[in-house]
């Protein structure tokens, strides 16, 4: 191959899993029953700003510079 298989998960939706999970997580104490993670995460889903998610989108184009740029290899994302 003439690409590495180390190249970095530029799918931005990885940071929205992050920041979803670190939300639910905040809730004290843990979901009772799988019922109750499914509507925190729903809630915490729908609590996420706009703007963040904008960001993730508008990123996209540096992603792909820096990706390139390390060649394939470790960038900030």
């Amino acid at each position: 191959m003439l690409w590495p298989a180390n190249s970095p998960d530029l799918n931005p939706i990885e940071h929205m899993w992050d920041e979803l999970c670190r939300r639910v997580k905040q809730h004290y104490p843990p979901p009772a029953n799988l019922g109750q993670l499914l509507q925190w995460l729903q809630q915490e889903w729908n609590g996420v700003p706009r703007a963040f998610i904008c960001n993730l989108i508008h990123s996209m184009r540096q992603r792909c510079v820096e990706c390139l740029a390390h060649n394939g290899g470790h960038t900030r994302y």
